[in-house]
């Protein structure tokens, strides 16, 4: 009876992680989800993060500048449904500077519960 009670209390456990955990994908995943209209090689993302609980899509980004300058950054997101289409208007481009050899994090969601992928857009002005 105990060790029923331990396995059915392992396995529950393990379900609720499985919905919450948030994995580092490698930089081949990265860049399956990151669209750059321009080339910088000073700027770039270096970690991703997407979890989905309670329906809703939570989207982490890390932005890298890899040069002692500041850079301006314009950045949106594509928000697409479990088919690949598009479920929202394009988003006006939201500008951000990352610093001289810092990292920014850009937190989102999307503005639709059916959103279930996305695509971050990124334009930057290299200097």
């Amino acid at each position: 009876m105990y060790s029923k009670r331990r396995i059915t209390v392992a396995a529950l456990s393990l379900i609720v992680l499985s919905t919450l955990s948030v994995a580092a994908p490698a930089s081949g995943l990265i860049s399956s989800k990151v669209e750059l209209t321009t080339s910088n090689d000073n700027v770039q993302v270096t970690d991703l993060r997407a979890v989905q609980s309670d329906r809703l899509l939570r989207v982490q980004a890390e932005l890298t500048n890899f040069s002692p300058y500041n850079q301006q950054v314009y950045y949106r997101f594509k928000w697409l449904d479990k088919n690949g289409f598009t479920v929202w208007d394009d988003e006006p481009w939201k500008p951000m500077i990352v610093y001289g050899s810092q990292r920014q994090i850009i937190n989102v969601s999307p503005p639709s519960l059916f959103a279930t992928d996305f695509r971050l857009v990124l334009h930057s002005s290299q200097r």
